[in-house]
């Protein structure tokens, strides 16, 4: 069975070293700029060569993540990023900019580059696409099944999986929640979470609410795969990744030593051991309630947590009763001084508190065990029953800071001792990986008169190697005689050595030279079809019955539509694990695995976050690519930007299209909130969505309509319909409106709008 990668995050250099001392074969991070963890605590220049010298000389790869989308106006100072973490001796980028993808592919061809989870890739025609544009792997989206990852390892692709963390309830890349209604960007490294916030199912039209078990509805459970870590590595997958770049180094580093261990027991064939404690110990540092993931096709109740969106811990008491400020209560696992605790309330006010004071039989104490009765200061009131929760458990963080000061795993290095009387000592050096140096000593060696230098003596002084990232494997002995020499001299030797063979093995890529860069060459980008001046995309019968006679392209989704008005455009939809062939001269490509297997003309949608001309450029450097639509956290500023600076490059217009009208996607979601609390959860195609509007009712009292595609994706809506001013209409772009909740009337007279603006505008041709 083939050793997976063991991936870690690191936030801080805290969490790099808990990561590498704890087994972790690669560790992925952030610098300053253009990382999808913005908040996270990232490596300046200074502090990522540091890291990268720690984890070359732990034989552990660094991954720097360059994963947000690129801005027109940003992409000068991002080359320069590319170009510092390239002579820095980064082992790969992972990315989500299919511009920068581009320009990296032609600057550094040698460059290791990985499509982010933020890429979307989620089917085996992903794989495939990327493969063919130079990139070594994909993080695959969290929501693949394990059969699929199977088929996807079958494009000779290194596939990277989540193994461990967090989930998010939308497709990675595919999230505009937080940058539609508060400005913060996920694609640019700024999420605000909005999806653990508080939310309730409603009815459209009247707003009746739906009874729920919970109010936080769009909140995932946490993801733990650890008894299913032999499985995974049947999977194909090259790398299990860990999520956590916001997490505290104890949070990594236990992580990683648990998952480090299974793979291990695994590998060498030892006896299948019960995780049960390890669970509990992975349960005090984070979770939300654990859940197997989209890997095992668990759904609904199984994945999501509608009652708390924070860290639960683990239960180690209930609440008996309350007097005089302190609550009594029966612990049913230890508790120390310093732990975190929260008592749990009806209302989900909880209340946490740090365990500074504890009462036994009204006297202090520093410790309970398992059935103590004890007494804690709570002013705030509770209920008898109340569970007691252990949200840090202070003793478990002392044992796994002690793990993680020195490394678990070390290198094994060789020894080899060579000389004679009246010459220095020659000491070599060398590892597994072939690096090899040496160091001779001052003085000379000498005739012994006592205690001759034997194998046993130069191992005891060669064998010193705690302070190093080294373990002893062997010592070879080839002094000729016997033979004397201070042992200082041994040590000095020793350090010397080592250290010259530190320094070989920080440098892992000796041709990037200072001045190493390809010349950047422009693509070819051929002659265009011309584009509809007007696209637009509909949802229902209505809707075309409502529009077939206007001049406008009709585009739709939906195989019923599609086979009924063979006027209608195709698309594919955002979410396709088992991608269907589309037949008709066009088509619309909705995600990025559609560009493996077309063979109509594409117009590729906003789900390909198109930010700057080189992405632009690159997409129209595709054969069947015809057009290409903004990402729709653009403005009509910058699109203009983008269009100028191609038409600079490639001094030609550039077809693309411009989103004028519509409720833009907040999220794309496999978990569906309609489904799960009016259904059991698990049931797909369940077609509710269709039968009644419903909606997503925030704190604001704002309606967030939620509806299911065609393959029975959920899909989050803005509040009201996005749409562009007059003046803000790009007359050298195709436009596109996007009906969903619209009726008959409201379509017509949406559209009737725009061709009366596109009449004023008169370019012949878009594109």
């Amino acid at each position: 069975m083939k050793r997976p990668e063991l991936l870690a995050p690191a936030g801080s250099m805290e969490a790099l070293l808990a990561a590498v001392n704890n087994g972790a074969d690669a560790v992925y991070l952030g610098s300053t700029r253009f990382g999808a963890r913005a908040y996270a605590g990232n490596f300046d220049a200074q502090q990522l060569q540091q890291a990268l010298r720690y984890c070359h000389q732990h034989e552990v790869k660094v991954y720097v993540t360059v994963n947000t989308l690129i801005m027109e106006n940003e992409l000068d100072e991002a080359k320069a990023l590319i170009d510092f973490l390239y002579h820095s001796d980064v082992d790969a980028l992972i990315l989500q900019d299919l511009g920068l993808v581009s320009w990296i592919r032609r600057a550094y061809p040698d460059f290791e580059l990985h499509a982010s989870t933020q890429m979307h890739i989620h089917n085996r025609e992903g794989v495939r696409w990327v493969k063919e544009l130079g990139m070594q792997r994909a993080v695959l989206a969290r929501e693949t099944p394990l059969e699929l990852v199977q088929e996807c390892a079958e494009e000779g692709l290194d596939l990277e999986i989540f193994v461990y963390g967090a989930l998010c309830v939308c497709y990675s890349g595919e999230c505009l929640m937080s940058s539609i209604q508060g400005g913060r960007s996920g694609n640019r490294g700024q999420c605000a979470q909005p999806c653990r916030m508080p939310y309730q199912l409603v009815e459209l039209e009247s707003g009746r609410e739906i009874k729920a078990p919970g109010e936080y509805l769009l909140s995932p459970m946490d993801l733990n795969t650890l008894q299913h870590v032999e499985q995974l590595m049947q999977s194909g997958a090259t790398s299990f990744k860990i999520e956590g770049r916001m997490k505290r180094p104890e949070y990594v580093g236990a992580v990683v030593r648990a998952y480090r261990e299974k793979i291990d027991a695994i590998l060498n064939g030892q006896p299948k051991r019960s995780d049960e404690a390890e669970q509990i110990r992975l349960k005090k540092l984070f979770n939300r309630g654990f859940t197997e993931g989209y890997l095992f096709h668990q759904q609904g109740s199984a994945v999501m947590n509608p009652l708390r969106p924070n860290h639960v811990g683990v239960q180690i008491g209930t609440v008996l009763s309350q007097r005089g400020g302190r609550v009594q209560v029966r612990l049913s696992a230890p508790l120390h001084q310093g732990d975190g605790l929260r008592i749990l309330r009806e209302n989900g006010e909880d209340i946490g508190f740090t365990a500074n004071y504890i009462y036994k039989n009204d006297l202090l104490c520093a410790q309970g065990q398992s059935g103590d009765i004890l007494e804690l200061p709570v002013a705030e009131k509770v209920k008898p029953g109340a569970a007691l929760l252990q949200t840090t458990d202070s003793e478990l963080m002392k044992v796994i800071q002690a793990q993680s000061a020195q490394p678990a795993y070390r290198i094994p290095v060789c020894f080899t001792v060579c000389g004679k009387a009246g010459e220095p000592m020659v000491l070599t050096v060398s590892d597994a990986q072939g690096y090899r140096a040496e160091a001779l000593t001052q003085q000379r060696l000498q005739p012994a008169q006592k205690a001759p230098l034997d194998k046993q003596r130069l191992v005891n002084q060669l064998g010193k190697l705690n302070d190093t990232p080294f373990v002893l494997k062997e010592v070879t002995n080839l002094l000729e005689g016997a033979l004397f020499l201070p042992v200082q001299q041994i040590n000095e030797a020793r350090r010397q050595a080592l250290a010259a063979l530190i320094q070989l093995r920080e440098v892992r890529y000796p041709h990037r030279g200072p001045n190493q860069r390809q010349p950047i060459q422009s693509m070819v980008i051929e002659a265009k079809s011309v584009l509809p001046k007007l696209i637009v995309q509909i949802e229902t019968r209505e809707q075309a019955e409502a529009l077939l006679d206007l001049p406008v392209q009709l585009v739709s989704s939906w195989p019923a539509l599609i086979q009924a008005y063979p006027q209608i455009m195709p698309s594919s939809l955002r979410v396709q694990e088992k991608p269907t062939v589309l037949e008709g001269e066009w088509l619309q490509a909705e995600e990025i695995g559609t560009l493996s297997r077309a063979t109509s003309k594409l117009i590729c949608t906003s789900g390909f976050n198109v930010t700057n001309s080189e992405a632009l450029a690159l997409l129209l450097s595709q054969q069947a690519v015809q057009g290409v639509e903004f990402s729709l956290e653009l403005t009509a500023a910058q699109q203009t930007e983008i269009r100028a600076a191609f038409e600079k490059q490639f001094h030609r217009s550039a077809p693309t299209v411009q989103f004028v009208y519509g409720y833009r996607d907040l999220m794309v979601s496999k978990a569906c909130p309609v489904n799960r609390i009016l259904s059991d959860g698990n049931q797909r195609n369940c077609q509710l969505c269709h039968q009644k509007a419903y909606a997503l009712k925030n704190k604001k009292g704002e309606r967030l309509p939620v509806f299911g595609d065609a393959a029975c994706f959920s899909h989050t809506l803005e509040k009201t319909p996005f749409q562009l001013r007059a003046d803000e209409l790009d007359a050298h772009s195709s436009w596109k409106i996007r009906l969903t909740l619209e009726d008959a009337r409201t379509s017509r007279e949406i559209v009737t709008r725009y061709l009366a603006f596109r009449a004023e505008r008169q370019p012949t041709e878009i594109g």
